[in-house]
């Protein structure tokens, strides 16, 4: 899909990894030692390579295509959808997944992520006066009910984001950074004065500072737009309930209509007459949810056209003749975090507790090189995953610092760290006590996903155990992935570190995730230090390539330093496309490969 609206989720963060593991089945009861083993490489036949990748990024099929015909798109997650498809309200990527075809980002963005003047509209930048210009492309586009669409649908999502009614996770630093928002947010103002309507097709957007992020997908400037003929009669605290985010009423600007829905399981989508790229040359897409445990054999059955793949089942698909596996370099991690405060909801603001169980970064980071990441990757996933020295993840290849320090194995270190910082088996039993001589049990969350991964969450507590940290998996079991990030965004006392993934989006900032005000810090940790390398990366001095990068490699060093997260597997991302989808392509930036675009050779998957 081709819409920064999905891909806004710099912000969100649920990443269905999707992992099974069906090679190499590891006891949750036995200490584990996961030893390096090679992976068999395979030569792709598709149309040009990847150079970092194991396959090629895109691939021309054999066959002429037919007319119409029926899109089945696998969205593999053990995870239903929640159904909340409005992106501005959405915290769910099966959901974006979704939304991403019936609703239209505002910006398209070539290869480097840098917006282009394509798509629904065009924006022009004055970092001198502080402001924005954002112009619709042309004067006849159209909701997919049919209805005409102006600026005044782009500032209505801006001002509804900013509403104090507004019920989603969007309204951060970015939004306040809007000149006369933070008043109409507190009720002191009716609008929001720094939206200056020009005409019906463009708004100048005054701020207080200008960032480099606005010049990035996924970045500082808005990219939502929303109907307002159709929410503007809705009281904005409802919106969620509406059958114009969750049912079929749905109106958007994306490829599709909804045509039918089984909750959590399947969305019928039928092609939008008034797209403005045109009409879809497919009838219907079927988008169902998959369990990462049988999509394998539901390939190789030819019962779904496009699936992204689990890696830790690479062993098990890697040879299937009816598809033709494409790669990309994933814009995701997962990490640990700790918790070390709360959300403070009155002021808006991530607050640290000094004396969280967690507060001692000599305990934090020797939790993280007690983990061999490496042999988890090659054991586990393939190979097609591995460690990372950053949370600024290579996928960034313009910030991200190769030569940083990272938590590589080392679990003497890690022992000797607990040494020096007072953690200490006062009993002799194997296991550390408190500073205080008192017990010390580490309560760890993990999401539920796949074999593989409940094996790297039992060899994770295993490994702590080996440099004598007690840690206790939360309830006994892993959390399904819902409750999971409930729990964790409600600050669950009971929970000291967990295990998570976040699909970073298309813009490195962290200020989104890790700020001050920042919903999405779950870790709670601030510091003035970390807030003024943030406000730097965000600043105007950042417009300059050299001092971006310089920050950039500041803050990667900060994080490391601090330890309050830190990051575990990164990988490449490996898609399956059936043999009768003509042309597809997962290139970043690609056009081509929009589903409106595709193309079916025959009435029936490749088998």
């Amino acid at each position: 899909m081709d819409t920064l609206k999905s891909l806004k989720i710099k912000e969100w963060r649920l990443i269905m990894m999707k992992k099974r593991n069906v090679m190499i089945l590891f006891s949750a009861t036995v200490a584990l030692t996961l030893a390096a083993c090679g992976s068999k490489e395979q030569s792709s036949s598709t149309s040009s390579t990847s150079g970092t990748t194991k396959y090629a990024s895109e691939v021309t099929h054999d066959g002429t295509p037919i007319k119409g015909g029926t899109l089945k798109y696998a969205i593999v997650s053990s995870s239903p959808f929640s159904g909340i498809f409005a992106d501005e309200l959405s915290s769910d990527t099966n959901d974006s997944s979704i939304g991403g075809l019936i609703d239209e980002s505002m910006f398209e963005y070539d290869e480097n992520r840098k917006l282009t003047n394509t798509g629904l509209a065009s924006i022009e930048f004055d970092v001198e006066n502080k402001t924005a210009t954002v112009t619709l492309n042309s004067k006849d586009y159209k909701w997919s009910d049919g209805q005409p669409v102006t600026i005044d649908d782009y500032i209505f999502a801006y001002q509804a984001i900013g509403n104090k009614d507004y019920t989603g996770v969007r309204y951060d630093d970015d939004y306040k950074n809007v000149v006369g928002m933070e008043e109409y947010h507190d009720g002191k103002a009716d609008s929001v004065s720094g939206l200056e309507k020009v005409d019906d097709y463009t708004v100048k957007i005054h701020f207080k500072e200008m960032s480099p992020s606005m010049q990035l997908a996924g970045g500082s400037v808005c990219a939502y737009i929303m109907p307002k003929h159709i929410f503007k009669d809705i009281p904005e605290a409802e919106w969620e309930k509406s059958d114009y985010v969750r049912g079929t009423k749905f109106v958007g600007l994306g490829q599709f209509k909804i045509e039918s829905i089984v909750n959590g399981e399947s969305v019928t989508l039928v092609p939008n007459e008034h797209y403005y790229k045109g009409v879809a040359k497919v009838d219907k897409v079927v988008m169902e949810v998959v369990s990462p445990d049988n999509i394998v054999s539901e390939m190789k059955a030819g019962n779904y056209d496009i699936a992204t793949m689990p890696n830790s089942q690479y062993e098990a698909y890697k040879d299937l003749t009816n598809v033709t596996l494409l790669s990309s370099q994933a814009s995701a991690y997962e990490y640990i975090g700790f918790h070390l405060g709360k959300y403070d909801k009155e002021t808006g603001k991530n607050v640290t507790d000094p004396n969280a169980k967690m507060a001692d970064v000599n305990l934090r980071q020797a939790m993280a090189y007690a983990l061999d990441i490496d042999a988890a990757g090659q054991n586990l996933y393939n190979g097609l995953q591995h460690s990372s020295n950053s949370i600024i993840i290579p996928f960034f290849k313009d910030v991200y610092n190769k030569d940083q320090e990272g938590f590589s194995y080392n679990p003497e270190k890690a022992k000797q760290l607990l040494d020096e910082a007072g953690y200490k088996d006062v009993d002799g039993d194997g296991i550390r006590e408190n500073k205080d001589g008192s017990k010390l049990t580490i309560n760890f969350a993990a999401r539920t996903r796949d074999e593989a991964n409940e094996s790297l969450v039992q060899q994770y507590l295993n490994w702590w155990k080996e440099i004598g940290l007690n840690v206790q998996l939360y309830t006994g079991r892993t959390i399904e992935l819902n409750s999971f990030y409930d729990k964790v965004q409600a600050d669950d006392p009971e929970i000291d570190v967990f295990a998570a993934g976040w699909s970073t989006g298309y813009d490195p900032n962290p200020s989104g995730l890790f700020g001050e005000t920042a919903q999405f810090n779950f870790e709670r940790y601030v510091d003035a230090e970390g807030t003024a390398i943030m406000d730097k990366i965000s600043s105007t001095e950042s417009f300059d390539s050299a001092k971006n990068v310089e920050f950039y490699k500041e803050w990667q060093k900060y994080v490391h330093d601090k330890a309050f997260i830190f990051p575990t597997l990164v990988g490449e991302e490996l898609t399956a496309v059936n043999k009768r989808v003509k042309y597809y392509d997962v290139n970043l930036g690609s056009k081509k490969s929009a589903l409106y675009q595709v193309e079916l050779t025959s009435d029936t998957g490749a088998k």
